[in-house]
């Protein structure tokens, strides 16, 4: 993946299921080093969810894979 362009991050929606903006766009080099926690609003249940990279990953990873594959992608 190029390391150029920020990306979206995403997460699952834990109160629909639905695959929602976490309101963060990074470099993929920035996600692979995030820590903690962070929180938003969502947009499809109106909640604040709380979120840290393990139950994260990038739009573009879920995009390549296409929505009815493995949502999360481990990388190196």
């Amino acid at each position: 993946m190029s390391d150029t362009a920020p990306h979206r991050v995403v997460i699952k929606c834990p109160a629909t299921g639905a695959v929602v903006s976490a309101v963060l766009r990074v470099r993929s080099s920035v996600f692979e080093n995030l820590t903690g926690e962070y929180s938003f609003r969502c947009e499809r249940c109106g909640q604040v969810h709380v979120w840290s990279r393990a139950e994260a990953w990038l739009e573009s990873d879920w995009k390549r894979i296409g929505a009815g594959g493995r949502v999360r992608v481990e990388t190196e």
